[in-house]
């Protein structure tokens, strides 16, 4: 063996902190990736994530198209009722276009953020459905909830920023608890694309 080729002292120390700095932001980098394929590629309904409460009934799609579909991760959550609740009032006022019920439902300061006018302008023709929610996180005021739906709308009605009259959209909604044991929704992460077909 070349004296190039044996390891001495000096270059095991060196190469022991680097493989333990590789495997550490090997794993860091997986943990992200895992978070961002959650928001963009949400789990298939038909692969529901496994629950411990084998005797929770099983999370049914509602025959109403008006209503929000909860996955059993998310159905079986402590903070189910609460959440319900909320995203099925922001639909509702979505779909009634019922100004007055998407104030109650968002936060004081998302729900000074537009007028009726501009409100109901914007959703002169829309009409979501497929609404999904695939899970609740508690955060320290209140929950992260992570769900899709689509909206359709008439060309002139869409988006400035996606020109679509079909488009789904993944959500990451923030919900504050306040004080009363409901919860209102604040200003969401958001990723649109245009419907495929």
């Amino acid at each position: 063996m070349t004296p190039q080729a044996s390891p001495n002292r000096t270059t095991l120390t060196w190469l022991i902190p680097i493989t333990l700095l590789i495997a550490v932001c090997a794993m860091v980098g997986g943990l992200i990736a895992r978070q961002v394929y959650a928001v963009t590629k949400p789990p298939s309904v038909s692969h529901a994530p496994v629950t411990s409460e084998s005797s929770a009934p099983p999370a049914v799609r509602p025959p109403d198209p008006r209503s929000v579909y909860f996955l059993p991760f998310a159905q079986n959550d402590p903070l189910f009722s609460r959440v319900q609740n909320a995203i099925q009032s922001y639909f509702n006022a979505t779909n009634d276009q019922d100004y007055n019920l998407w104030r109650k439902t968002m936060t004081p300061k998302v729900a000074q953020q537009q007028t009726q006018q501009d409100w109901l302008g914007g959703l002169r023709s829309t009409k979501d459905s497929d609404m999904t929610v695939y899970r609740i996180e508690a955060t320290d005021k209140g929950a992260d909830v992570f769900g899709s739906f689509t909206s359709k709308q008439d060309l002139a009605d869409a988006p400035d920023t996606l020109k679509a009259t079909c488009i789904n959209w993944w959500m990451v909604w923030p919900m504050e608890d306040m004080g009363s044991g409901s919860f209102r929704i604040g200003s969401p992460s958001v990723i649109a694309k245009k419907c495929e077909g």
